[in-house]
């Protein structure tokens, strides 16, 4: 059998580890649950300090999300996200995230700067609820329960879109960074919503050595909601946007 060896734009360069090109993608009947929580300001505002991102809002996003049906490859997707300004761009900044692929981990670090790390992911959609879970090491770090039976909630109108991610490259020759970039990425303008639901939602947080959750375990839970929907990347949106190159 002939292989072919590739010239990729990530490495390795012969067999690149991110599909090359990675936009366009799509998934169809992506499936997310998605809680908001207020936390205390001055929580969020410490997170924000290291990254020139200002404080907009104490109301989080919590998503567990099922892309087991995209071309390019099946992942889940987990993170918590905060509302953030840089500039005069208002949308939601990646704090943690999770996924249970090595693709895609790298496709979100590498070319868009989202925190992703490893953990196993789950969500199992059941008659009554849709339970959703992020696990390091055997430790539950993220539960999040949706209510299919609950009565619908109005929920906050805060902006999580478009995404602001810090691209941060470490340098390759010794302590700090090489440079870092402020990236907007928006792909909800192609997102086609077959089915979304309002309700009540459970969230525990639990942590590990590598992602201090506890912080945030001191929520005030609003609601949630469960979205099905045709999830799509595409050569216009899919891709992000450098704003600066900070160093």
């Amino acid at each position: 059998m002939t292989v072919n060896v590739k010239s990729g734009s990530n490495v390795p360069v012969q067999s690149p580890l991110i599909p090359d090109p990675f936009v366009p993608y799509q998934c169809r009947d992506n499936r997310t649950v998605t809680a908001f929580a207020r936390v205390e300001e001055d929580i969020i505002q410490k997170y924000l300090e290291p990254t020139p991102f200002e404080y907009v809002d104490n109301i989080i996003a919590i998503t567990i999300s099922d892309f087991g049906n995209c071309d390019k490859g099946s992942f889940l997707d987990c993170a918590i996200v905060v509302p953030a300004r840089y500039k005069d761009v208002v949308g939601g900044h990646y704090l943690f995230e999770y996924e249970n692929e090595d693709f895609a981990i790298a496709a979100g670090r590498e070319l868009w700067g989202y925190p992703k790390k490893y953990a196993e992911l789950f969500l199992e959609e059941r008659e009554d609820k849709v339970i959703a879970k992020a696990i390091k090491k055997g430790k539950e770090i993220l539960t999040l329960e949706f209510d299919r039976k609950s009565e619908e909630i109005e929920l906050p109108g805060v902006e999580f879109t478009p995404h602001l991610n810090l691209q941060t490259v470490p340098h390759p020759e010794g302590k700090g960074v090489i440079y870092q970039n402020v990236i907007a990425r928006d792909t909800s303008p192609d997102f086609k919503t077959k089915f979304e639901q309002s309700g009540a939602i459970k969230v525990e947080l639990g942590g590990d050595p590598t992602t201090p959750l506890e912080d945030f375990s001191a929520i005030e839970v609003i609601g949630g909601t469960y979205i099905k929907g045709d999830y799509y990347a595409t050569e216009e949106n899919g891709w992000g946007r450098i704003i600066d190159r900070l160093k």
